[in-house]
């Protein structure tokens, strides 16, 4: 004869049901995903560069657009007034496959799709040697 009180009797045994064993564990491996994902993150980082396909760049005698023509993977120079392209420099620049741009004052900074960046003066779009740490 069972020592338990009549009313566990009808109860079906416990038994962990496999859909809530399975979300547990997806949770589980999401946050440690999470986790390991921050775990070299500098906290006191600077803010990243604005990263851009398009960046409007002006001095007393220009008026720019310049397009990373993810396409054609080169750098395009238009005019800013007129929609005029007026120059493309791509990999037989010196650029490569042309990525990503971000204006940095009077120098521009191109990323290839490799991750190689060039610095460009302004308005000459000639390549300057790239700082050292």
């Amino acid at each position: 004869m069972s020592t338990a009180p009549a009313i566990f009797d009808a109860l079906p045994p416990a038994r962990p049901r496999r859909r809530h064993v399975v979300a547990a564990g997806i949770l589980l491996a999401g946050i440690g995903a999470l986790l390991l994902a921050g775990r070299d993150r500098d906290p006191v980082a600077t803010p990243p560069l604005a990263v851009n396909a398009l960046v409007h760049w002006q001095d007393d005698s220009h008026d720019w657009l310049l397009v990373a023509d993810r396409t054609a993977h080169e750098l395009v120079v238009y005019d800013a007034s007129t929609g005029e392209p007026l120059q493309r420099l791509g990999r037989d620049d010196g650029l490569g496959s042309v990525d990503t741009i971000a204006a940095l004052g009077d120098h521009l900074l191109v990323q290839n799709t490799k991750g190689r960046p060039t610095l460009l003066s302004l308005p000459s779009l000639r390549a300057q040697a790239l700082a050292s740490r």
